[in-house]
Parts: structure tokens; sequence; C-alpha cells
């Protein structure tokens, strides 16, 4: 199994936007097989900045996640909506 865990730094002007691209993408990406959790929240001390974590079975789950139409959308809409590239952590674990 997979943990990933993402830090994304919002546009200030853009949080609606954002809520709802990550609304949308979490949605899909919750369908997909491999997909064991899929969740956004914000930072409690910084409402401009996004978490994700997220379970995969395994590596092949996530890779084809990276192929999907709706996260090709959304990472498509990067500079749009981020202050600055996300920071995305990958975690293997045995249970």
């Amino acid at each position: 199994m997979l943990v990933v865990l993402a830090t994304l730094p919002g546009r200030p002007d853009k949080r609606a936007e954002i809520a709802a691209a990550l609304t949308k993408a979490a949605a899909a990406s919750r369908d997909e097989e491999g997909c064991l959790s899929y969740a956004f929240a914000r930072d409690l001390e910084d409402e401009d900045r996004y978490l994700s974590v997220e379970t995969w079975r395994d590596q092949a789950a996530l890779d084809a996640h990276f192929g999907t139409p709706h996260l090709v959308e959304l990472l498509g809409r990067a500079d749009e909506l981020l202050a600055g590239p996300p920071v995305i952590e990958t975690y293997p674990v045995q249970i």
C-alpha cells in the first residue's frame, strides 16, 4: 500500500475555484481502481494551503491515477490555481 501526502499552496483569489476543482478531482479519484482513500483538507493555520491524503493499493494504481482525465485536467490548471509547486511525498506502508 502507498500513502501519498501532498501540500498545495493555493492562490488567495482562487479559493472558490480551488475548492470546486479539488472536490471534483477527489470524487473522481475515489472511484478509481486501486484507490483506497482520497481526501483534501484546508490547513487550519493557513487557509490558502491545501492538504491531500491518499492511499493506493500499489504503485501501478497510483501510476494509472496520474493518467486519468480528471487529474490531467486538475494538473493543467495548477499555474492558474496554485501560488507555487505542490510538494508530494509517497510512503510505502506494510500492513
